[in-house]
């Protein structure tokens, strides 16, 4: 089943009340997946890029524990498809968390990847018609063609 898959600032946005437009930008991919009926997910290897050890991870626990988002971890099959997508385009090791949010989209079969680094994730997933960015850092609010 297609899901709405979100990256480090997208959960940061939700959990963190004091940055207004980014947040309702992802709130509106939030509504248009509870209307589609879509889960929506956050890969483990996200949840290293926001923790950090301190009072700002209750908040991020909270909005995970609270709200319905799923952690999915990593398998062998996702990781599979990371590490064929930092092959493919010969990234260096700090490209792998937009790896996995891809691999994770195509993996759940499809779906939205909530981002706010857009330009690079629609370069990860231009081979998968099946993923959309929806990049929460521009102006427009909808998604984007990977």
């Amino acid at each position: 089943m297609p899901a709405v898959v979100l990256d480090s600032e997208a959960v940061s946005v939700l959990a963190n009340r004091s940055r207004g437009t980014a947040r309702e930008r992802v709130r509106v991919a939030l509504t248009a997946a509870a209307r589609l009926g879509l889960p929506v997910r956050v890969p483990a290897a996200v949840l290293v890029d926001l923790y950090r050890g301190n009072r700002a991870d209750a908040a991020i626990d909270r909005l995970l524990d609270g709200r319905g988002i799923g952690v999915v971890t990593t398998g062998r099959a996702v990781a599979r498809v990371a590490g064929q997508l930092r092959h493919r385009d010969r990234l260096d090791s700090c490209h792998v968390v937009d790896c996995f949010l891809v691999a994770t989209a195509v993996r759940l079969g499809g779906g939205l990847v909530v981002t706010a680094d857009g330009d690079d994730l629609s370069r990860r997933a231009r081979a998968h018609p099946n993923v959309r960015i929806h990049d929460i850092s521009r102006e427009r609010s909808g998604p984007s063609q990977a």
